[in-house]
């Protein structure tokens, strides 16, 4: 029923939890724990049997299979707890584990769940600690303990964490109190900034319970774990302190010292040794609680960091080293995946990058397998990634930061803000020498050959090159939707594809989009010097461009929302039975199988092989459906007012200008009246060229799950080519183990909320340093002008929940599968995006105001702030 810390052999996960786990293993690692023990889930057990069979027990669990009344049903079995007693065994092991711990002191009682403490869950905040506790005291502290194990808040976290909730298993940690006269927090790497070189601590005086609780600013330390420097002192204000009363409890009382720093510069850098210690003992970065007590250090416990950015082994330096810095691939314009990538969706990333890119940059890594330094563009850790430090070798940073001024508004400012000296390669990569470019230089040039001509073409007459386009376009389109592939293994239908789009991509797509992007600025240019009025009808000339395949997308949808009755969408599974059993309207049955067959591979996360597309699962449109049944707000409409609008800007515009400007005005309103709606064509057809792959990867995962190899044809995309081919020419090879391989890695990736825009070699995240100024005010970018009010809606990924009438839509980053959630919102605001992401050309196109490039904004902004967001100004005013 009860392990000592001292206890052999170490018990498990199961019985002690996660937090007496670690105390057990930091004590047999002669580490500086207070003695104590663990009340085991077993020890309890009887308190599980005797409320099990309560009225109060039956209502929650009644409640968690309905979904409701959860609140009030735990508060009630919570309060029954307190009628719990002790059984003579339970009694008895406790008596004897008390006069086994040393003196008559005060302990300290804290939970220790087997799903508590753990590297993908921490419960923080979820479980009961009581300090101070007296053995007369010691029933009520565990019973307070044990009942925390039902409240809301668990049962809610575990539900959000995959954890079984029907279920609850606790353990007790109970530990001699330390009466500290100074304690606090440490963490093995700096939460602000990711970086993994960077010790962090905070204290107080008193006890621990100040700091943790966030009851005050504590004293906050920045160590240098390689030289042990100090980096930052700042002093907090400290004015409360936590002690323990002469019989037990605690006691806030006014700090004897609030100006004073509460710990010595050799007591933060001990405990900056400690942290490295124990880091080392967990191979993971964690944060500790510790305490000094008559001059002497104590580690109370110490759980991973759940809460940071893991980085692959192989694009980690030693610490120390020169570091080398990276900018994430996956979050660019064109892919814009905010979530781990698998690694046949890797795979298909690089064949194509590499397709592409190979005659300019030579060989393109397909995966991070060597030393990061000598991959200039290569994929690790479930993204892909562009090495910036080998960059500054060919191109200043403020070069690239103008270079992503347009497409990405933060990374343009992050770049701005590199520190070229820190990170420029010591030694440039072969393929950047500037004999290896000069030798590429033929190839490379014949390589762009069609993107040049095109490209001149759509420039001197664009309605021919325009006619050229749509040849083009629209026999690719017709071949990647219907072409059979179940011949050709998946590496070669990828190499198959990407031969058969390069051509369409250079003779068409890329020709369309570099004028579209060269006269969207040359407007500006041309009417820079013009007065408020030009500047609105240049705003309108630069949206209401029919044809664009994300805001069709949207359109479409809210058109088949308003044919079906609303109370159609009250039950989305029987509504998509209906659409399968094609028992609807004739109109909306023949309006959903255009939608499909146009948009029938696209989806949330489109670019990421395992997310179903609305061709594969009717739910993930009519889900999106059901947002639009009660809006009043048009797509259709609202685009066909910005098309008309646009035409009489024009005409406005050319009533107030004369000679070459008006010529000017002419030739430019006609290229982008033909290549405004081609924005984003190069990405549908790269989903189409997807969605093959798709489909040919699940009928390989079927015949792998028909053998007995795999256990779900999805499964086959946690494997990359080279497995595949191994598995496809030796019987044995388990397919299995090479997917659990990955697992434990992914697991930590899942916990990502936001991946940053760029990260060096020890993790530390590129940040933007902006002047204090009003904390209310946020700025960005205005990337779609107007001014709207309304309360904040947070999103992580389409689905997380209903963006309803009002709401202002928060994310940090978009793609077309996005887009129906915009009819609803008042108004966008992204961290990515830029001129021409997505999430601005779809906002212009809805009439939406949107601001992108405001750093953490999802993590700044909490859902029910209410907000205004002005799209000119780039700024969001929060009201509340």
């Amino acid at each position: 029923m009860i392990y000592p810390f001292t206890t052999t052999p170490i018990p498990t996960l199961a019985e002690v939890g996660g937090k007496g786990l670690s105390l057990i293993k930091m004590t047999q690692a002669d580490l500086p724990v207070p003695p104590g023990f663990v009340c085991s889930v077993t020890f309890f057990e009887p308190w599980l049997t005797t409320l099990q069979a309560t009225p109060e027990w039956t209502a929650v669990q009644k409640a968690i299979k309905n979904n409701e009344n959860l609140h009030s049903s735990t508060s009630a079995l919570k309060t029954a707890c307190a009628n719990l007693t002790f059984t003579s065994e339970q009694e008895k092991q406790l008596t004897a584990a008390l006069q086994a711990l040393p003196g008559d002191s005060f302990f300290a009682v804290r939970s220790s769940s087997p799903e508590e403490d753990l590297e993908g869950a921490s419960f923080a905040g979820g479980y009961k600690t009581t300090l101070g506790v007296t053995k007369d005291s010691m029933l009520a502290a565990l019973q307070a303990s044990f009942a925390s194990a039902f409240d809301e808040r668990v049962f809610v976290y575990k539900g959000q964490q995959g954890f079984a909730v029907e279920q609850p298993r606790i353990a007790v940690v109970v530990q001699q109190q330390v009466i500290s006269e100074t304690a606090g927090v440490g963490f093995s790497l700096n939460p602000l900034n990711n970086d993994y070189d960077e010790a962090v601590i905070d204290a107080n005086w008193g006890l621990g319970e100040s700091v943790v609780a966030g009851m005050v600013t504590p004293d906050h330390f920045v160590v240098d774990k390689v030289s042990k420097n100090i980096l930052e002192r700042k002093l907090g204000s400290k004015e409360t302190i936590v002690t323990l009363t002469p019989t037990g409890g605690t006691q806030e009382q006014a700090s004897p010292d609030p100006d004073e720093f509460c710990l010595t510069d050799e007591q933060v850098i001990a405990i900056t040794e400690m942290l490295i210690q124990i880091e080392t003992l967990y191979d993971k970065p964690i944060d500790i609680e510790w305490a000094y007590a008559g001059g002497k250090l104590h580690l109370l416990q110490a759980r991973p960091i759940t809460a940071y950015i893991p980085l692959a082994p192989e694009m980690m330096t030693k610490p120390g080293e020169h570091r080398i810095l990276y900018a994430d691939l996956s979050l660019t314009e064109s892919v814009t995946i905010n979530k781990p990538m698998t690694p046949l969706t890797l795979d298909w990333l690089f064949g194509s990058l590499g397709m592409w890119a190979e005659p300019f940059l030579g060989p393109i890594e397909l995966r991070g397998d060597g030393e990061p330094a000598c991959s200039l563009i290569f994929n690790a850790g479930g993204r892909a990634y562009a090495n910036v430090s080998q960059l500054l070798t060919l191109i200043s940073a403020k070069r690239l930061a103008k270079e992503a001024q347009v497409s990405d508004a933060l990374l343009s400012e992050l770049f701005e803000n590199i520190d070229e000296a820190r990170y420029k390669a010591q030694e440039k990569v072969s393929a950047l020498s500037w004999m290896s470019l000069l030798g590429r230089l033929p190839r490379a040039l014949w390589a762009a050959r069609h993107v040049v001509t095109k490209t001149v073409s759509a420039f001197w007459d664009p309605e021919k090159f325009y006619r050229h386009y749509e040849q083009v376009i629209d026999q690719s389109e017709r071949d990647l939707k219907q072409a059979d592939y179940s011949d050709m293994s998946i590496r070669e239908l990828i190499e198959r594809l990407d031969t058969q789009l390069t051509p369409v991509i250079s003779k068409a797509s890329f020709p369309a989009l570099l004028p579209y992007i060269y006269y969207l600025s040359r407007l500006d240019r041309i009417f820079g010097d013009g007065d408020e009025e030009d500047i609105q009808l240049l705003d309108a000339l630069k949206m209401g461009f029919a044809g664009n395949e994300a805001v069709d997308i949207g359109i479409q949808l809210y058109r088949m929302a308003k044919m079906l009755p609303p109370d159609d969408f009250s039950d989305l599974d029987q509504l998509a039975m209906r659409v399968e059993g094609r028992d609807l309207p004739a109109d909306f049955l023949a309006a959903w199988d255009n939608f499909v067959t146009a948009y029938g591979l696209r989806g949330p996360g489109e670019l990421e092989l395992t997310n179903a597309r609305y061709g594969d699962d009717p739910r993930l449109a009519l889900e999106q459906m059901s947002y639009m049944v009660e809006s009043d707000f048009d797509p259709e409409e609202t685009q066909k007012e910005h098309v008309a609008a646009r035409q009489q800007a024009y005409e406005q515009l050319m009533q107030k200008v004369s000679g070459r400007k008006r010529r000017q005005l002419e030739h430019v309103y006609k290229i982008l009246d033909l290549l405004g709606p081609t924005r984003d064509t190069p990405k549908y057809l790269w989903v189409l060229d997807n969605g093959a792959v798709r489909r040919r990867a699940l009928q390989e995962g079927q015949m792998f799950v028909e053998s007995g190899r795999l256990d779900a044809p999805e499964d086959i995309f946690w494997l990359n080519l080279d497995e595949i081919e191994a598995a496809n020419a030796d019987p044995t090879y388990d397919l299995r183990q090479k997917q659990d391989e990955k697992q434990p890695f992914y697991r930590q990736l899942d916990q990502v909320l936001a991946f940053p825009h760029i990260i060096d070699s020890r993790g530390r995240i590129g940040q933007v340093e902006k002047t204090q100024g009003d904390p209310n005010i946020l700025t960005g970018l205005g990337i779609s002008r107007g001014v709207a009010t309304g309360r904040i809606k947070v999103l992580h990924t389409p689905r997380e929940k209903p963006v309803e009438k009002g709401d202002v839509l928060v994310a940090y980053t978009t793609d077309p599968g996005w887009t129906p959630l915009f009819v609803n919102a008042e108004a966008i605001i992204l961290e990515v995006g830029g001129m021409l992401q997505h999430g601005g050309v779809v906002a212009r196109e809805y009439g939406k105001p949107c601001v992108a490039g405001i750093q953490g904004v999802t993590t700044t902004l909490q859902d029910g702030q209410l907000v205004e967001v002005d799209g000119t100004t780039g700024t969001v005013c929060l009201l509340d």
